[in-house]
């Protein structure tokens, strides 16, 4: 019998906001070249990522996305309701979003309210430097929301429980949410996970769980974050799990490109 876990959180809530327990193990590279941190900020203008404004270090936010890179300033949408008066009474932004799988954080002043084609919109000094972060050595793939991923991990007890998957790499799986009738402790080990990959076909693997903090979703529930290793993967999983995420890779930039068409 397979017990379900509790109603999986989407995807699109997950956090960019660096949590400080991503840092430890992790790759950090700060860039303060100039050149270079204009170049990311358009890139991230050309593809209207998502760009999360934090107020002042605290834990309130708006959305916004960059619109232009103009000159030394960088021009976003303006958030929207009670965020446009806590935005105008701040001094200071953390700005964090996300470019091909690498998070971008930086740090925004001399905040003014503009006009951009006719909207408002929110004009910002160019940081002096940003920090690029990437946790993975895996290429690690976002489970897209109209084609969930699910594990299946015997309890012991001649049943399994089913657990939605936010992501996937070679390396492992990440898990966002509490998972009732399994403990997803750092050390616990898991044999014969069953993974189905849609249109690709299904894999059992064993995993180890490597780390479990808190973080904030977009809308300000706080849940457990829990990553898993796999242990002693065959090549032939490997190959099926490549085959799966390069195929929803070669899905969404077919999409992307029909988009700018």
């Amino acid at each position: 019998m397979t017990k379900s876990a509790l109603p999986p959180l989407m995807t699109d809530e997950l956090p960019l906001r660096i949590e400080a327990a991503e840092l430890p193990g992790g790759e950090e590279l700060r860039v303060e070249n100039p050149a270079e941190i204009e170049s990311l900020l358009r890139h991230l203008a050309h593809r209207r990522e998502l760009v999360c404004l934090y107020v002042d270090e605290s834990e309130r936010f708006g959305l916004s996305a960059i619109l232009d890179v103009s000159g030394q300033r960088l021009i976003l949408e303006m958030p929207r309701g009670d965020m446009r008066q806590m935005i105008a009474a701040s001094k200071k932004l953390l700005c964090v979003s996300r470019l091909q799988q690498v998070k971008l954080q930086f740090e925004a002043e001399d905040l003014q309210a503009t006009q951009w084609k006719g909207e408002a919109a929110l004009s910002l000094a160019l940081p002096s430097s940003v920090l690029r972060f990437q946790r993975r050595d895996f290429y690690r793939l976002t489970v897209p929301l109209g084609q969930p991923l699910s594990c299946f991990i015997p309890t012991g007890l001649g049943d399994e429980v089913e657990i939605s998957l936010v992501d996937i790499s070679i390396g492992g799986i990440g898990i966002l949410g509490y998972t009732p009738g399994v403990h997803l402790e750092n050390g616990t080990r898991y044999q014969n996970v069953r993974i189905e990959l849609p249109d690709t076909g299904t894999i059992v693997a064993n995993i180890e769980v490597k780390a479990s903090f808190d973080v904030t979703l977009k809308n300000g529930i706080r849940t457990v974050r829990t990553g898993a290793q796999f242990v002693k993967l065959p090549g032939t999983v490997q190959a099926l799990i490549q085959r799966y995420i390069t195929r929803i890779e070669r899905a969404r930039i077919s999409s992307e490109q029909g988009k700018l068409k």
